[in-house]
């Protein structure tokens, strides 16, 4: 999964997430105007499904990009056990999803290869520069010297 895709599905699902909570605060409110807070507090657990099902596809989403990320990387992805807790079954589709610990490790991997990416561009960019700069003196002490 690339960036765009991602970034694509993430707005039109947090769009639809947004849309399923002011449908349901619509709701609850006018619950809580006729039937009082607990009235409110039913709207709440029984329309929450959906908003529930729309964020674990967002947590799923996000799982689903950390781990094509790290696959183009070449990083270890942890291994696929509940028993580890880096991975859980979703409530609502049963996929398997990264848990809050597996995605802080992914991500913390991401980010050391992305350091180290940018520490041997940094070096090999220091060279070039140098290169760049003797190859211009030269040319500069070679004009002088033609005139």
């Amino acid at each position: 999964m690339n960036r765009l895709s991602y970034r694509i599905s993430l707005f039109k699902l947090n769009r639809q997430r947004n849309k399923e909570y002011a449908v349901i605060s619509r709701l609850a409110e006018e619950a809580r105007k006729t039937g009082g807070e607990r009235k409110a507090q039913e709207v709440w657990e029984s329309e929450g499904f959906d908003l529930k099902m729309i964020s674990d596809e967002i947590d799923n989403l996000l799982s689903r990009y950390l781990i094509s990320k790290a696959s183009r990387r070449f990083l270890p992805i942890p291994s696929l056990s509940e028993k580890e807790g880096k991975w859980e079954r979703s409530q609502f589709t049963g996929k398997y999803q990264l848990t809050d610990e597996g995605m802080r490790e992914l991500r913390g991997m991401i980010r050391k290869d992305t350091k180290e990416r940018m520490e041997i561009l940094s070096y090999w960019s220091q060279w070039v520069g140098l290169l760049i700069g003797i190859i211009g003196a030269i040319t500069g002490l070679v004009a002088v010297i033609n005139r």
